[in-house]
């Protein structure tokens, strides 16, 4: 892996100074030990030998795998000869190892001076003498050579690792715009599993992968799909979720490690893995909505541990794959019943499993929303969400155009969102971002237009963003003003910049976000609800709780159009200040 994160001209450059600087010979190995580059020799004891190795030997492998730590240092012994070591660590994982210098050991006797003459072709003589001259290394922990090797592993781990971190930022983002296309594909589940398995192994750069599928009413779990894993691994039966405690925290929510399936107590097939090659690992249930579907796991062949980031991904990996999963089951089951009404009710119970129906609780917060479509799949979107610093997001979103069409690139809307979440926080990058999505897999009759907002701990702070939707109302004091900032519509223009915005609340202040379904519902005579009338709703309702001032705002509108049929979708989402 350090072969791929770092030019090797750039590395001979750097490496050759740093020698030249400390009088010290310098050897690079990858991860498993093999030689990439060395300094010429800085002794005459090393020109005579020309000591090294194309590979560092399995014993001083095996037991600095075992006893791996970032800020060690370890001494090889070749021959006569002694070599400060230290392992180029990234995200837990040994990616190289750096050898330093050429020091002297215990005395170089008579007879291994003549074996080595013999290997060498040198006068055993000459080579005691050269051997003399060699410099003795202070291997404490904090001597000046200990800190040369650590302070060059430690240099090249953070190279690597911002490498590393540039390359797996963009390959994530790809590959939860795969997860998105694949939940609104028309490809078989299995076809969409097979899909999975692969592109999360190369993602989360590990060796192996596998989704086992949740029978509830058996509770069974099933191997459906495997990424590198033999036959022979792939054909173990099913396994209870009682009998699995990995599987079942897992399904209950956690991110489950296994540091060595070898020896993890936990692991329900420890032969099968030691076959396999399998040592560490990571498992996330596939749950959508609290129903489990499945779960997802990753395998290293090599001890990894893995960071924050790379649990929250595989966790949001495995949401949007329940989610496909659960996608793909539906598009079967309508297939099969042949029948569009049925294939209406199967799309409408999805987007409101997608929409839900009780926004999330926060102190200091009394936040409602009410969801309206005009048929049984709507273009609205209403969704909340965490940022990755913490803050509640909530965003309301109209789809041009209804029906199944619009549902489903209002899921692509949603996916793209909560997968960017995960480790952007600005509103305005969020947006970004997720607007080059959109104009990349729609078409230019298709746009969408978006309003997201946030807020944390400071609950008198609402950050907002606007992509061309209706704006916020801000209601204080028996006063309504409209907040009317942002962008342009989703899909439009690739490179159109968002930028986040900031509304300060006060104790009692009423925020409501809405689509145009509200105020462009019409009577029998054409004539619109209209935005007067919105904003008196509004103001009627003001002293009630925000559930039942919604529901009354919908009743109005209701009570309006009368029997004339509802054109739009509605969404309303309410944020007061304070408890009530």
């Amino acid at each position: 892996m350090l072969r791929e994160l770092i030019d090797t001209t750039t590395l001979e450059e750097f490496v050759a100074g740093l020698a030249l600087e400390s009088g010290l010979t310098i050897r690079v190995y990858d991860g498993d030990g093999l030689y990439i580059f060395s300094t010429l020799p800085t002794t005459e004891f090393g020109w005579l030998t020309a000591g090294g190795g194309a590979r560092l030997s399995p014993r001083c492998l095996s037991r600095m795998t075992a006893d791996l730590n970032d800020d060690d240092v370890y001494i090889e012994r070749i021959d006569c000869l002694r070599r400060l070591l230290a392992p180029v660590v990234i995200a837990g994982e040994t990616i190289g190892f750096i050898a330093v210098g050429e020091f002297g050991g215990p005395n170089l006797s008579v007879s291994r001076a003549q074996r080595l003459s013999a290997r060498f072709g040198v006068a055993a003589d000459l080579l005691r003498r050269r051997w003399r001259q060699l410099r003795r290394s202070k291997h404490e922990r904090h001597g000046r050579d200990a800190r040369t090797t650590r302070w060059l592993a430690r240099t090249l781990g953070g190279w690597c690792l911002r490498e590393s971190n540039r390359r797996s930022v963009s390959e994530e983002l790809s590959f939860m715009r795969s997860i998105a296309d694949l939940l609104i594909s028309d490809q078989p589940l299995q076809a969409v599993l097979n899909q999975l398995v692969a592109e999360t192994a190369r993602v989360m750069k590990c060796h192996f992968c596998s989704i086992r599928l949740y029978d509830r009413d058996s509770g069974e779990l099933t191997i459906a799909a495997g990424h590198n894993l033999s036959e022979a691994y792939l054909a173990k039966g099913a396994i209870l979720r009682g009998e699995n405690p990995i599987d079942s925290a897992a399904l209950d929510g956690e991110v489950v490690y296994v540091e060595d399936a070898r020896r993890d107590p936990r692991v329900r097939f420890p032969a099968e893995a030691r076959r396999q090659g399998i040592v560490s690992g990571l498992s996330a249930g596939m749950i959508y909505r609290g129903r489990p579907v499945g779960v997802l796991r990753i395998y290293t062949r090599r001890v990894r541990r893995f960071q924050r980031l790379q649990r929250e991904l595989l966790r949001a990996v495995a949401s949007q794959a329940a989610s496909a999963i659960l996608h793909r089951q539906l598009v079967q089951e309508r297939v099969r019943d042949a029948q569009m009404q049925r294939q209406l009710e199967l799309a409408g119970a999805l987007q409101s499993r997608m929409i839900g129906d009780k926004p999330p609780a926060i102190d200091g917060l009394r936040i409602a929303m009410v969801y309206e479509p005009s048929f049984q799949v709507g273009g609205d979107l209403c969704d909340f969400f965490t940022l990755a610093d913490g803050r509640l997001a909530v965003v309301v979103a109209d789809v041009v155009g209804k029906g199944v069409p619009a549902s489903l690139l209002a899921a692509s809307v949603r996916a793209g969102l909560r997968a960017t979440a995960v480790f952007c926080s600005d509103l305005g990058e969020l947006m970004t971002r997720v607007n080059r999505q959109i104009f990349n897999d729609t078409t230019s009759s298709e746009f969408v237009t978006v309003m997201l907002a946030a807020i944390g701990s400071d609950v008198r702070k609402l950050s907002f963003c606007s992509a061309g939707h209706e704006p916020l109302l801000h209601m204080r004091a028996g006063k309504v003003r409209s907040i009317d900032r942002g962008g342009l519509v989703l899909g439009i223009h690739e490179r159109e910049p968002y930028q986040e915005e900031q509304l300060e609340l006060a104790q009692g202040d009423f925020v409501l976000l809405y689509t145009d379904g509200m105020f462009e519902a019409m009577d029998f005579k054409g004539v619109s609800f209209g935005r007067h009338r919105l904003r008196r709703a509004l103001l009627s309702y003001a002293d009630q709780p925000p559930d039942q001032l919604l529901r009354n705002m919908l009743w109005d509108v209701r009570r309006f159009a009368g029997l004339a049929e509802q054109s739009d979708d509605i969404t309303l989402v309410g944020i007061r200040v304070g408890d009530d």
